[in-house]
């Protein structure tokens, strides 16, 4: 029995999220089906992160334990060859039997994209956040200060988060001005609940509109209750851009 890690970029658009989810298209379930025409195996496949729908990546991490004999390259190959377009095997490589993409990860970065100008974008609509009222991204860099730490991330959870606890730690998170109204928000951490850094940056957009303040962040955080947060971004603007090990 080998254990088998893969790299996989895709464009979420189209999915329900990487969760196999019942009668709906999802990450996961296309490649397990890649899987079992490649190897004719029916497989587990575990990610390390559980992507929304819509959410993209770049660097997404996965793994599955196979009999087959396929070496990587060629299994990197043929997956590539029973996928669609929009989901890509970057890289495949053999890895110890007790590796765990999630439970061994030991810090992921993601980067959520909005788009801060008068008129949207016909080819950044699947990728971005198009917000039309003008941001203070000064004002925004000052909100996100406080969201650097190890705390309890409760007012930045989805209701619907199955997670044991709260406590999360955030590394850093920068934002940047990329020109022609692109503004881009990257957030390392050791690990995410769901919805996290969606609602972080719908929290940062209020603190750029003016409509909160930068230190309002910390009573927010304090709060500890979602009520406090504002509107989740959309998924839209969010990929996985890399896991770390």
């Amino acid at each position: 029995m080998r254990n088998i890690r893969l790299l996989v970029e895709y464009e979420g658009t189209e999915y329900a999220g990487w969760q196999v989810q019942e009668g709906l298209p999802t990450i996961q379930g296309t490649i397990v089906a890649a899987i079992k025409g490649l190897t004719g195996e029916d497989v587990v496949l575990n990610g390390a992160s559980r992507t929304d729908a819509g959410v993209h990546a770049y660097g997404q991490v996965a793994s599955f334990k196979t009999g087959s004999l396929i070496p990587p390259y060629n299994m990197m190959q043929g997956l590539n060859a029973y996928l669609p377009d929009d989901i890509v095997i970057k890289e495949v490589v053999e890895v110890p039997l007790e590796f765990d993409p999630r439970r061994h990860s030991k810090k992921k970065t993601y980067v959520y994209r909005i788009l801060n100008r008068s008129y949207p974008s016909a080819l950044l609509r699947r990728h971005s956040w198009f917000v039309f009222k003008p941001l203070d991204i000064g004002l925004m860099r000052e909100g996100a200060r406080h969201i650097i730490g190890e705390k309890d991330f409760t007012s930045f959870r989805a209701a619907d988060s199955d997670a044991l606890h709260s406590i999360r730690e955030v590394t850093s998170i920068e934002l940047s001005d990329k020109g022609d109204g692109l503004i881009e928000v990257e957030v390392m951490g050791t690990a995410f609940l769901r919805h996290m850094v969606r609602i972080m940056v719908g929290t940062l957009v209020a603190v750029g509109k003016g409509k909160i303040k930068p230190d309002d962040v910390a009573g927010i955080i304090e709060a500890r209750d979602r009520a406090a947060a504002s509107m989740t971004a959309p998924p839209q603007g969010l990929f996985l851009i890399k896991v770390e090990y």
